[in-house]
């Protein structure tokens, strides 16, 4: 076999497996809570201090009927439903009287107990969560 057949079906085993890993994802995959333990805004180089972190215990929780909720100092901060695409989260958000938006997320890495996720703006913001036990 000639080396440029070799390459060829390097590429195409790392194509078939990489594309088999990804499109896996499903919404009941990140059912649960998630702890934000890092917020950032990678185009200004802001990152949300840990003790603010610790005070206001962050996180987003996903549930069984697509549900989703984001928590901020105790309170529910939005909440609405969702729908992977991976690597997109597709979130509405319920504005109760306003209606509803729709917000994309762009999944960065979703390992064991591990979510970075990140909006798709101009201005992102990035946030690395873990999974609660």
């Amino acid at each position: 076999m000639s080396l440029s057949r070799v390459f060829y079906w390097c590429i195409l085993s790392l194509l078939a497996v990489s594309s088999a890993c990804t499109s896996s994802v499903k919404d009941e995959d990140v059912y649960g809570v998630w702890q934000y333990i890092k917020v950032e805004n990678p185009n200004q180089g802001d990152i949300t201090p840990d003790e603010e972190l610790k005070e206001n215990d962050p996180s987003i929780r996903f549930s069984e009927g697509n549900k989703l909720e984001m928590i901020w100092g105790g309170k529910v901060l939005s909440k609405g439903t969702y729908h992977i695409e991976y690597p997109v989260i597709n979130y509405e958000e319920n504005l109760k009287e306003q209606g509803s938006r729709k917000i994309k997320f762009l999944i960065k890495k979703l390992e064991d107990d591990i979510l970075v996720f990140q909006t798709m703006e101009a201005d992102a913001v990035r946030v690395t969560a873990r999974k609660l036990k």
